[in-house]
């Protein structure tokens, strides 16, 4: 199920286990993120943007997004200490409900002041916030500062595709988004009793919903149908090359909600899975593959499971390191290809082309692989 709607809480509500997760997983990836770009981007500002910012704390949980977004940016402001090269944090919130933005701001204001760190509220709709912050820092946008955008949102309306796309434009943008399939499924069912045409066009930015819900013969095939949509909705915009969508299930339970991160930077989708492994090796939750038909249960640890795929997507052809890369990124749970291409080079799948002649079986140092060849799949016929 999809988070309650907004008119069905008080300002603040009981979070269930699963936002608690979800605001985990964002929390160490910040811990990644700011202390990266604070150290790399020389003199240029850094912008976190939550986009449905909430009250900033549940009745049963002391902080919310907001929350820990401050903490990791003045912990990586403070830590970083002379080493910090980038120029000012700023972390803007976005919360249209009246009650909910006063206790917004009550936890804002009261979090402890850092010379290099800003913060922005606003009460407004999410899309209303980011034309806003357009206007305000330009440079935010158009690829002179790094951006990290989270939309959260009750539901599946709020952060039209238009947004979407335009924010991911920039050429140092990220994006993790929390999609509701479960609320489009309901959407499209509803038809015209929802206006779901002008619904669905504006989550999906076009009408590519209506072929690919033309086949779909139950619920639960609507909703893996809509998520493969919007990702490769993500995946068509310019420079966009890394989208990754995940399922997360309380440990025997249905599932819980599906996350979905966007960068044209591979080191952004790295940290984000290792902020996902921490969280599996907690035991109560398990990431499962979000692909149409096919899910499986991501493991970490066992590259066997994924060496196959790998192998049938370059099967006779000769890639480079990188492109093995980006399809583990893309298509697997692991940060790098290299257990799955050990895997295969010592079933004689692959063929490995060095620049070390003393290179041992097994081994992938990224600098002296000159290219892999897959060998070609051997047909029934």
């Amino acid at each position: 199920m999809g988070p309650v709607p907004p008119k069905k809480l008080a300002t603040l509500w009981e979070a269930p286990p699963h936002t608690i997760a979800k605001i985990a997983i964002l929390e160490r990836y910040l811990q990644a993120w700011f202390p990266i770009f604070g150290r790399v981007k020389g003199r240029f500002d850094l912008l976190y943007v939550d986009g449905f910012a909430g009250p900033g704390a549940y009745t049963n949980h002391p902080v919310g997004s907001p929350v820990v977004a401050l903490q990791a940016a003045s912990k990586a402001l403070t830590a970083s200490g002379t080493e910090w090269t980038a120029g000012n944090v700023h972390c803007a919130f976005f919360e249209p409900d009246a009650a909910r933005f006063a206790h917004l701001t009550q936890q804002v204001e009261s979090f402890p002041e850092h010379p290099r760190l800003r913060t922005h509220l606003r009460q407004s709709s999410f899309v209303d916030g980011i034309t806003a912050l357009k206007q305000q820092m330009p440079q935010a946008f158009s690829g002179l500062w790094t951006l990290f955008v989270f939309i959260n949102p009750f539901g599946a309306t709020g952060a039209p595709f238009s947004t979407v796309a335009d924010i991911l434009s920039s050429p140092r943008s990220e994006m993790l988004i929390n999609f509701d399939a479960d609320a489009v499924a309901r959407i499209f069912m509803a038809g015209n009793r929802a206006s779901h045409e002008p619904l669905l066009n504006d989550i999906f930015g076009d009408d590519s919903w209506k072929t690919a819900f033309a086949g779909a013969n139950s619920f639960h095939d609507r909703c893996r149908i809509a998520l493969a949509l919007y990702t490769n909705r993500l995946r068509s915009l310019n420079n966009v090359r890394y989208v990754f969508s995940f399922e997360m299930s309380k440990t025997g339970s249905t599932p819980d909600y599906f996350l979905i991160f966007a960068s044209q930077h591979p080191r952004g989708l790295e940290k984000m899975k290792e902020a996902m492994r921490k969280m599996d090796q907690t035991g109560e939750y398990r990431f499962l593959d979000a692909h149409v038909g096919r899910p499986m249960l991501f493991r970490f640890d066992s590259p066997e499971d994924f060496a196959p795929k790998l192998h049938q997507h370059f099967a006779g052809q000769i890639v480079t390191y990188a492109d093995a890369r980006d399809f583990a990124l893309n298509e697997t749970p692991f940060v790098n290809p290299k257990s799955m291409l050990k895997f295969l080079e010592f079933q004689d799948r692959i063929e490995v082309q060095s620049t070390d002649p003393r290179r041992r079986k097994g081994t992938f140092k990224e600098d002296v692989i000159v290219s892999i060849t897959f060998e070609s799949e051997v047909s029934d016929g």
